[in-house]
Formats: C-alpha cells, structure tokens, sequence
C-alpha cells in the first residue's frame, strides 16, 4: 500500500518559502510513496516539467489535482478544461488527474460527449482520471456520484473514484455507508478529519495511532488504492505519520 502527502496538508507560508522543489525532496526523504501537486498552489515561477523530473528522480509517484469542474455549468463536459488539464498532467509526468464532479445531471449530462472528449485527450491511455467527492451538495451527494460512475461504466469511460473521508461530512453524508456504496470504484483514498467548529467544519491532524473507526472505513477499500495525507502536517512529524500509516495497514492484515 503506497502513501502519498498532498502539498496542501503542509503549512502553505512553508511552501511559499522553501519552494515546491524543496518541499518535494523533503516529502521523499519522509518515505512517502508519492506526491499530489495541486494546480492552485502552483507559482509563477514553478513548471510542470521540472517539478516532474525532480519527482523521477527522487522515486516519487505524481498526482495532479484541480479544482476545476468535470462538468461544466452547462451539464455537459468542461472540454476546454479536460483539454488544459490533460495536457498539463503529461508535461508533469502525472499517473492519475483528479478533479471534481461539477454539474452533472442524471438526463441532461451527454455521456458519449464526455466518452468523446476523454478519448481524444488520453491518445497515450497512460493517465487515470478521478473524481473527487468534494465539499459541494452536487459533488458531494453518493447518490449523484454513483449515478454518474455506474453510467460512465455502461458507456465504457474510464473515471473512477477519489474518496475523500473528511469531505462526505461536509454534504450530511455518512462516510461509512459513502464507503459501502461507492468502495469498487474507488482507486484513490484522502485520509482526512474534520471537526464541526464554531461557524464551520475544521480539518485536524489525525489522531496517531489511527481510530478503529478510522481503520474500519479504510479497510472497505483495495489494498491497490493509495492512502494520502490530506489533513495539516509538518516536516517535522511527516515522518512518523508515514511511517505508521504504513505499519498500521501491515497490522490490519494481521488481525484479519
């Protein structure tokens, strides 16, 4: 089981200061498995190219995440985004581009259109497309979300699932029973929590070692699908977090 750190769980004025490519080394001297570039964090002076060759070198599996919609405001495919987005993750090197579900109705949404449009762009068939479950009722309802996967399925379309555990909380949705309808299309886990505060949700760092409710909901999914840090973090306990989210799923096997 690989794990991965998204560069929005570490403090973003670090960021601004070392820079992607030093915070990328650091990731990789932690015994991360891969690494998440998030297109809103990008600089002026950062290129897709380069941050991708650093991650080569250093071992380090690539995701790229946007936040721009699958679906546009129109229910139909945002094709000028997809475009943009594909080939930016080819300049990176990227496996895997994750985006948000965005507008998708259940009749109006033309799926042999999205069929089109993902065929065209993925010419090589290297890169893998997610959607996440986000913090929007739209992109954020199971019902949507499993509607959307199994007609993408009917229509032979390759899209498959990140699942966000903090996330579902957002929209009134149950983590554990998101995970018992959605687990066979899930290829991608962000390990989140949140807290309800004042006002909002808040995102925490995760309890070590993990909760039995946490390990639970993890253990839904494929050994295959590579767990993330999406919840704040340091360089200075990156480490230790890796590390026994690492050893906790060796143990997992050894309960069971």
């Amino acid at each position: 089981m690989k794990v991965f750190v998204c560069m929005n769980s570490l403090p973003q004025e670090l960021l601004q200061t070392l820079g992607h490519l030093e915070i990328i080394k650091a990731v990789a001297a932690a015994g991360a498995d891969g690494i998440e570039i998030r297109r809103e964090l990008l600089g002026q002076d950062d290129t897709l190219e380069e941050l991708g060759a650093l991650c080569k070198e250093l071992n380090l599996d690539i995701y790229y995440s946007a936040p721009e919609f699958l679906i546009g405001p129109n229910y139909q495919i945002n094709e000028q985004g997809f475009k943009r987005l594909a080939r930016e993750s080819d300049e990176l090197g990227a496996e895997l581009l994750k985006m948000p579900l965005g507008n998708y109705h259940f009749s109006e949404t033309d799926m042999a259109q999205v069929k089109e449009v993902l065929t065209e762009n993925l010419q090589n068939g290297g890169l893998k497309i997610t959607i996440e479950n986000d913090q929007t009722l739209d992109g954020g309802n199971v019902n949507r979300i499993a509607h959307f996967l199994n007609r993408s399925e009917k229509f032979d379309i390759s899209i498959r699932l990140t699942f966000d555990t903090g996330n579902w909380l957002y929209t009134d949705e149950v983590p554990m029973n998101a995970a018992k309808d959605l687990a066979r299309y899930v290829d991608y886990i962000h390990l989140k929590k949140v807290k309800r505060g004042k006002e909002e949700w808040v995102t925490e760092p995760v309890s070590l070692p993990l909760q039995p409710e946490v390990i639970e909901l993890l253990e839904r999914f494929s050994d295959a699908c590579p767990r993330a840090i999406e919840f704040p973090i340091t360089l200075e306990n990156i480490e230790t977090y890796i590390s026994h989210m690492k050893s906790e799923r060796e143990v997992s096997h050894e309960r069971a």
